[in-house]
């Protein structure tokens, strides 16, 4: 629970990240305000906050793949547990 306040706020403040980019560019196409290479380290610090955003979301997909494909084969087990004691019953 505390993760996903925690991700849903990185992602905020991301997105209002950006949003300030976006216009400091759009002032300096118009004239003014930051430097390029202002803008450039920006940018980059953008791109490493979306690169880790993304590697925890995909860590989530990973884990939650990981205990489902563990759940499977508990089934797979008892399935062939199953077939087994219905085999020897016969």
């Amino acid at each position: 629970m505390k993760k996903d306040i925690l991700i849903k706020a990185l992602l905020i403040v991301l997105i209002l990240f950006g949003l300030f980019i976006l216009y400091q560019i759009v002032k300096k196409i118009i004239g003014g305000s930051w430097t390029a290479d202002a803008i450039a380290i920006s940018l980059l610090i953008a791109n490493t906050g979306i690169i880790i955003s993304t590697q925890i979301k995909l860590t989530k997909v990973k884990s939650n793949l990981n205990h489902l494909s563990n759940k499977f084969d508990a089934l797979a087990k008892d399935f062939k547990n199953h077939i087994k004691e219905s085999q020897t019953k016969i």
